[in-house]
């Protein structure tokens, strides 16, 4: 007769490998069944570290070259370092004098990105970069980024971690605008050729999205932005009377995926918004490699798998009726893979879930910051019938955000989890223009793992709810997603400096010198 193989006869690396092959949640049940199995999870880094990428919300990336013990203990720091926030040790770099005011600014991949559009300039070059790391650095001289007679560029988009070049122009002739032609070109930062990932070299713009009387129309403002194999461009036209005058606005977008064609049917657009005056905004970002999130009067979720097709709408996610013009401020750094081969063997051994980050959203009329956990947009929103849902703000908004007052003038900085912005201190004087005489910086992280394992003494929890007063309607609103926070003992005053970027390991501050109202420098804190 002969015996079954029992699962705790295997030897130890068989029964590691076949727990590895389940869920983390799944791994640490084990653990509690009986002491060997926990002596098993114990004794392997490959175990622990699948379980506390599980926890912290994070996805693996492929970097054979670091052991599983080092990524283990790399993971481990990422969830202390935050705590030692000390804002006077840093580094300050000198931006370039001609970007100093008027300056479109990013921060991207350790890379810092200057576009100038009424010079027709850009300077990218990396930051503090360590001796080992793949950079890009590139000084595009006036003129010399588009190479097709009559352009006029549009806008630029940036991504250092797939090499990538993308600049929407738009070629004029002797009867503009009734001929202008619009186009994305895309070529590689470190070179001045096509991009050898591309379809081809130009992606080629919708007929569709122009008003009926081409004779009435005019570029307003436009946004380019790509993630992956994406890449979206949104513009906004003003329609014009036969007398000149303007009378309405509509707005279109497009997405194509680069890789595999030069042209796309996935186009959306919006209403003819006859009041000019309105404070009505539309602004987007990607949640990911396949959803998408137009920002509006609501947030409408988009499916945007099928780029050979208009893109489907999952469900509306309806915003308190006082909130209006609403701005996304969400960078996607940290949950791209890079596609370049050389970056991509110096990637994080980790990039953010895009199911478990948080984004940010400024209404500048209303003076409020939402930070929204993207959780919420990745259930399944179709009713029995198969129509998308519309879901009231009271149904999933408090639960979900957390909203604050829009007191400092730079936006609020996000990255995976974490939050960062400035708010008065304590002891701060308010004048008569609601200037408080100073500031200091919150950081902020909303993922489920750190309010569960927070320790006194290690920043403070916050699971109470908070009301904020809309300043626009006078409505309050409730929220309460719960976060642990904490805040400098470094003060700043009103407008010293006018951006915040935030990525895993650094912030990075643009300081603007009083004097002259010029963004001349960029402080870099290392976490």
């Amino acid at each position: 007769m002969k015996h079954k193989a029992e699962l705790l006869s295997l030897p130890e690396e068989l029964l590691t490998s076949i727990l590895s092959f389940l869920p983390w949640r799944d791994i640490l049940r084990c653990t509690s069944l009986c002491k060997a199995l926990r002596q098993t999870y114990m004794s392997s880094s490959e175990l622990q570290y699948v379980t506390e990428l599980g926890s912290q919300q994070l996805l693996p990336t492929s970097n054979n070259h670091i052991s599983v013990s080092k990524r283990l203990q790399l993971l481990r720091d990422n969830t202390r370092a935050w705590f030692k926030f000390d804002l006077h040790s840093f580094e300050t770099i000198s931006i370039p004098e001609k970007f100093h005011m008027f300056t479109a600014t990013y921060i991207t991949n350790g890379h810092a990105c200057f576009w100038k559009p009424s010079i027709d300039s850009i300077r990218i070059f990396p930051i503090l970069p360590k001796p080992s790391q793949q950079t890009i650095d590139r000084d595009f001289s006036p003129g010399s980024l588009c190479a097709v007679p009559n352009y006029s560029n549009i806008d630029v988009f940036m991504d250092p971690a797939q090499n990538l070049l993308a600049i929407a122009y738009a070629i004029r002739d002797d009867n503009y605008p009734s001929d202008e032609e619009s186009y994305i070109e895309l070529l590689t930062l470190d070179g001045d050729g096509a991009h050898p990932q591309a379809a081809g070299r130009t992606l080629f713009m919708s007929d569709l999205w122009l008003p009926r009387s081409r004779e009435n129309f005019v570029t307003q403002c436009s946004k380019l932005e790509g993630f992956g194999r994406h890449i979206a461009f949104l513009r906004f036209v003003p329609l014009f009377d036969g007398t000149g005058s303007s009378f309405a606005s509509i707005w279109w977008l497009q997405i194509w995926d680069w890789h595999n064609s030069t042209s796309s049917n996935s186009i959306l657009s919006g209403p003819i918004v006859l009041d000019l005056d309105s404070d009505r905004s539309t602004d987007f970002c990607f949640l990911g490699n396949d959803r998408f999130l137009i920002i509006s009067d609501d947030l409408k979720l988009y499916s945007i798998e099928d780029t050979s097709q208009s893109p489907q709408l999952l469900a509306c996610f309806l915003l308190p009726a006082s909130v209006s013009n609403l701005q996304c401020f969400t960078p996607t750094n940290d949950i791209a893979l890079s596609s370049h081969p050389k970056i991509q063997a110096q990637q994080a051994t980790w990039i953010s879930d895009p199911k478990h980050r948080v984004l940010s959203l400024v209404s500048h009329s209303s003076d409020l910051n939402f930070v929204i956990s993207t959780s919420i947009f990745f259930g399944d929103f179709f009713d029995s019938e198969g129509m998308s849902a519309t879901i009231p703000w009271i149904y999933w908004g408090p639960s979900n955000a957390r909203i604050f007052l829009h007191h400092f003038p730079c936006r609020l900085g996000v990255s995976g989890n974490r939050a960062l912005y400035a708010f008065p201190a304590s002891s701060a004087i308010k004048d008569g223009y609601s200037i408080y005489s100073e500031y200091r910086l919150h950081l902020m992280d909303f993922s489920p793992l750190a309010v569960r394992r927070h320790q006194p003494g290690l920043g403070r929890l916050v699971n109470e709810s908070s009301i904020v007063e809309n300043c626009e309607s006078g409505e309050y609103l409730t929220t309460f997603l719960p976060y642990v926070e904490v805040v400098s003992d470094r003060t700043f005053s009103w407008g010293e400096f006018v951006e915040i970027w935030l990525d895993n390991d650094k912030i990075y501050l643009f300081k603007e010198n009083i004097d002259n109202d010029r963004m001349d420098q960029l402080e870099v804190i290392e976490m």
